[in-house]
C-alpha cells in the first residue's frame, strides 16, 4: 500500500511539472464607423446634447433567461457619464407612437425635447472565434493537428439619428475579440483541481456566448467608443 501510495504522489508530481502552457490569442477585430459631419458640428455647438436610447428588441440575440434592462442601463449610465442628457426612453417611445409625431419630426423634437435618437441596432454576444493556433511558454506559435480551439465574442450596433434635420448621422458598429491579451488553455495539476473545486462549490452554470460580466463591460465600453466617435 505504501509503494502504490508513493507511486501515486510520483506520478502526480511528473505529470504537473510536464504539463504545458497553452495560451490562446485572437487578433482584434476592427471596428466599423461611418458618420456625418454635421453631428460632429452639432455636438460641437452643443456640449450636453439631448438624448433617447432606442431599442430594436427583436435585433437582440442575448440568451438570458433575465431582461436586458442591465445592458440598457449601462448604455444610458455611460451617456450620462459623458455629458449626454438622457431622455426616458419609454415615455419617448409613447410619444412616437403617435402617427403625427412620427411623420413631423419637427413636432418630435418639440414634444419629447430630444436632439438626438441613438438606436441600438443590434447585439450579438455568440460571434464564435476558432483558431488551431497557440503560443508555448515560450510565447512561440504552435499549431494543432487534430483539433482548434473556440471562444465567443460579441458585437455591438448602434446608429445615430439628428431629429430637428431628420438626419441620419452615423453607424457605429465595435467588436469584442476575446484573448486578445491570452487566455491559458493548458494549465498545471494544482490550477485545474483548484477550479475543480470551485466547479463543485458553486455549481455548474449553462451559458452559450459571452458571459453577462464580460459583455456589460464590453457595452460600457463601446459606449463610450460612441460617444468619442461622435465628437470627433
Amino acid at each position: 500500500m505504501k509503494k502504490i501510495y508513493t507511486l501515486v504522489i510520483l506520478s502526480s508530481i511528473i505529470f504537473a511539472s510536464c504539463s504545458t502552457t497553452k495560451t490562446l490569442k485572437f487578433t482584434q477585430k476592427s471596428d466599423d464607423i461611418v458618420k456625418t459631419e454635421s453631428l460632429k458640428n452639432f455636438l460641437t455647438a452643443n456640449k450636453k446634447p439631448k438624448v433617447v436610447l432606442r431599442v430594436n428588441e427583436s435585433s437582440m440575440t442575448v440568451t438570458q433567461d433575465e431582461n436586458n434592462d442591465y445592458i440598457y442601463n449601462a448604455i444610458e449610465n455611460q451617456l450620462l457619464a459623458s455629458g449626454f442628457i438622457v431622455r426616458d426612453r419609454q415615455l419617448f417611445n409613447q410619444i412616437i407612437a403617435n402617427d403625427e409625431n412620427n411623420i413631423d419630426y419637427q413636432k418630435l423634437k418639440e414634444k419629447s425635447d430630444t436632439d438626438l435618437i441613438i438606436e441600438l441596432v443590434r447585439l450579438n454576444p455568440q460571434i464564435l472565434y476558432e483558431t488551431n493556433k497557440y503560443y508555448d511558454k515560450n510565447d512561440r506559435e504552435k499549431v494543432e493537428n487534430s483539433f482548434t480551439y473556440k471562444e465567443y465574442g460579441a458585437s455591438v450596433e448602434f446608429k445615430v439619428v439628428m431629429i430637428n434635420s431628420n438626419e441620419f448621422a452615423g453607424v457605429y458598429k465595435f467588436n469584442y475579440t476575446p484573448c486578445v491579451e491570452g487566455c491559458v488553455i493548458s494549465k498545471s495539476l494544482s490550477e485545474l483541481q483548484k477550479e475543480r473545486k470551485k466547479r463543485l462549490r458553486d455549481g455548474v452554470k449553462g451559458y452559450e456566448g459571452v458571459e453577462r460580466d464580460e459583455l456589460e463591460i464590453f457595452i460600457k465600453d463601446a459606449t463610450e467608443k460612441l460617444v468619442a466617435e461622435m465628437r470627433k
